[in-house]
């Protein structure tokens, strides 16, 4: 569960950043009065003679707007529309254009999208004809915000470097400010952590320089969650205590439940349990009092989350279906997918198995819909490619046939029309003429063997092509293992980093007299240090295992067999395999067995080549018993994979080391099964495999005198059996 509440983050920031941007991003002069105050003076210029063409008058009616923008949109609408009358029977341009701006706003919070921008555009037109332009970058800051909302990522991009560079020019410290914030929002989102944190860090600075207390919390409290999603989590700790203090120091609810909720995911990454508790009840709390839906919905499925590790099965179902009614009633898809992600993994462990599959269903469903769009962009730019490469290669072949059949039909018939004007003229010059067509064959026979030369160069660069895409499948898994060894890595680093706070608290406790010390605070703070160097060790033993099957695997080939105990060699890669898998996806679930005979030999090998093809006949085995439609028509099945190993012999007396891989998946149809050797040919979804993997496995066994069978029943198992002679 911690790793889905971690993406949940993504949605969260989104949403506080956002929310604060369009409600504070104008920065109208004189905005710290109230609704009320505003009233009351527009009250008091209303008895002067002429105030509809005041000035004074006019600012404040578009400070009372702003305010009502933000409160209450319609109430806004109403009143700007008798305000820009006002403004242009005046004929004051400033304040049409802040007007116009302020309507935009209103209609934005609205979620009006298309109308906020007709607005900000004729703001726009108006505010580059004002001197100094000084109302452009706001206005562009606003526009980028409505790209943004819309999806338009390019163009919201372009549109804030615009802005800042407006504000520059002008020196608006503060709308540059913001809008470094809201591509750093965008970069976010893109998952461009980095630069993320590089535009924050900007902004950090800007709000330090001006003193705004809250934006310099928002933007601790922006690069703390960066942190966190890069799995830095004392990192984020220590800009989240900035945060958290100076949000008590002034005391802002809205601050105080942000970085609350944003410290609880920070203690329950570092298993902090108690802390993170006390932390996402404060958030609950104050959400609740003050209405803040989604932070609502986000606290009460982390605490569920947290119960849920450490034990608590039914606090954590109460609180998680109470955290996805909230974020049903709030309309937010990320938050509803973890939130039934967690109710059926609770529904599972309980037995619950028709409760289960409907929340898991639910949770597949959100997920698809989150991840389909980049998913869809991303494979059709892939298979594009491979389409094009391919077509490219196979007009390069056909042209050079063509062209040779061409250039020896052209040169035939140039020969036998020279023939026929010999023979014609007479028959004296029948020698020369048989000389020069003799040039002509063998000068076409060059050129044939030629043209052949290419075409062969063309089939092995073809044939490179393929190994190179083939081998990138074992590169893959490794890119996956080593993600994989960022867990253990994260524990020891984290562990390491709270025992070291701990010492710092035995000393502290000891520089204190010996009648104030208090002995069993030492025990327990002792007690805790020794349960955190346990789990160093466990992880830190863990890590180097993980490094040692890497490098034993990632080796490059020789080509050169050696003795090789194929009993090891079946474990590590099966091992690596099922690790590679769950790099890849977290909600990945199977078990995997080995009947290996007792005496098995050491076999002379390619130990490289053959945990290559090991691997490929394991990755296919635990994708295939783990297929998500097959697992929802067969829910008693439990996905298994189960390598068996021993050593027979022929009828020639030969012997053969038999390896076979089995997995309880739905299977392989008989009317495709004899291609499935082929390059390029692939039974899993576009997006999902090259179609290389058993093709390379096939070519690994030949190269080693071997061979690669398979069989597979529907809707049973599959079974995959290499060769290879002792």
């Amino acid at each position: 569960m911690k790793h889905s509440i971690g993406d949940l983050r993504c949605m969260k920031q989104a949403i506080a950043v956002f929310a604060i941007c369009a409600y504070l991003l104008p920065y109208l002069p004189g905005h710290s009065q109230t609704a009320e105050s505003l009233k009351a003076d527009m009250d008091r210029l209303e008895r002067v003679p002429g105030y509809a063409s005041d000035t004074a008058y006019l600012n404040k009616g578009n400070e009372l707007g702003f305010i009502l923008a933000e409160s209450s949109p319609d109430s806004a609408i109403r009143f700007l529309d008798i305000q820009l009358q006002l403004c242009r029977e005046a004929n004051y341009k400033t304040g049409e254009a802040e007007a116009l701006k302020i309507y935009g706003n209103a209609l934005q919070n609205k979620g009006d999208f298309i109308g906020s921008i007709e607005y900000y555009t004729s703001a726009l037109a108006i505010a580059k004809g004002l001197e100094g332009e000084v109302l452009v970058p706001g206005i562009l800051n606003n526009i980028g915000l409505v790209n943004y909302n819309l999806g338009n990522y390019a163009e919201a991009l372009n549109t804030f470097y615009e802005a800042i560079k407006g504000a520059d020019q002008t020196k608006n410290s503060n709308v540059k400010a913001a809008a470094l914030n809201n591509i750093a929002l965008i970069y976010f989102e893109l998952d461009k952590l980095d630069d993320a944190k590089e535009k924050y860090r900007e902004m950090l600075a800007i709000y330090q320089v001006v003193g705004n207390q809250g934006r310099v919390i928002l933007a601790y409290n922006n690069i703390g969650d960066v942190e966190l999603k890069q799995k830095r989590p004392m990192e984020a700790l220590k800009n989240l205590k900035i945060a958290y203090q100076s949000a008590m120091e002034l005391e802002s609810p809205e601050f105080i439940e942000m970085t609350s909720r944003t410290l609880a995911d920070i203690y329950s990454e570092l298993d902090s349990t108690e802390k993170a508790e006390q932390l996402y009840l404060q958030s609950i709390s104050m959400s609740q009092a003050n209405g803040y839906g989604v932070p609502y919905a986000h606290s009460l499925i982390g605490l569920a989350g947290l119960y849920y590790k450490n034990g608590k099965a039914e606090e954590a179902l109460d609180l998680g279906k109470q955290g996805l009614a909230q974020a049903e009633t709030m309309a937010q898809p990320m938050l509803m997918r973890n939130a039934n992600e967690l109710l059926s993994r609770i529904y599972e462990d309980q037995g619950n198995f028709e409760e289960a599959l409907k929340s898991f269903q639910l949770f597949k469903s959100y997920n698809d819909s989150i991840n389909t769009s980049h998913s869809q962009r991303l494979t059709a730019s892939l298979e594009a490619e491979y389409e094009f490469s391919k077509r490219a290669m196979e007009y390069e072949r056909a042209s050079l046939r063509q062209r040779w059949v061409i250039f020896s039909a052209c040169a035939g018939l140039v020969a036998f029309l020279i023939v026929l004007f010999v023979e014609f003229r007479n028959k004296k010059n029948l020698d020369k003429a048989y000389h020069a067509l003799q040039e002509k064959t063998n000068e076409i026979a060059s050129k044939n063997e030629a043209l052949e030369k290419a075409l062969s160069q063309l089939k092995a660069a073809q044939a490179q092509l393929i190994q190179a895409e083939k081998m990138a499948s074992l590169g893959e898994l490794t890119a996956g293992i080593a993600h994989e060894i960022q867990n253990p890595l994260n524990f020891v680093t984290n562990f390491s980093e709270l025992s070291t706070e701990l010492i710092q608290e035995i000393q502290q406790e000891r520089a204190k007299k010996p009648e104030e010390q208090d002995p069993q605070l030492l025990d327990e703070i002792l007690s805790d240090i020794q349960v955190n160097m346990g789990k160093i060790a466990q992880h830190g033993k863990r890590a180097d295992s993980i490094v040692k099957g890497m490098l034993e695997h990632s080796r490059a080939s020789t080509g050169e067999k050696v003795q090789t105990d194929v009993k090891n060699l079946i474990n590590e890669c099966l091992r690596l395999s099922f690790h590679g898998m769950r790099a890849r996806d977290k909600t990945f679930s199977a078990d995997f067995e080995t009947e290996l005979q007792a005496d098995l030999p050491q076999v002379n090998l390619v130990a490289q080549d053959i945990s290559r093809l090991l691997l490929n006949l394991c990755n296919n085995a635990f994708y295939a018993c783990a297929n998500p439609d097959f697992r929802r028509e067969n829910p008693e099945v439990k996905p298994k994979v189960k390598v068996t190993a021993k050593i027979e012999k022929d009828g020639k007396s030969k012997e053969w080391l038999k390896i076979s891989v089995t997995d309880n998946g739905p299977g392989i149809p008989q009317s495709i099964i004899g291609k499935i050797f082929q390059p390029f040919f692939t039974t899993k979804p576009a997006g999902h495999g090259t179609g290389l993997g058993l093709s390379l496995s096939y070519d690994i066994a030949k190269a080693h005198g071997g061979e690669l069978d398979v069989k597979s029943v529907l809707g049973e198992f599959t079974t995959f059996t290499v060769f290879l002679p002792v």
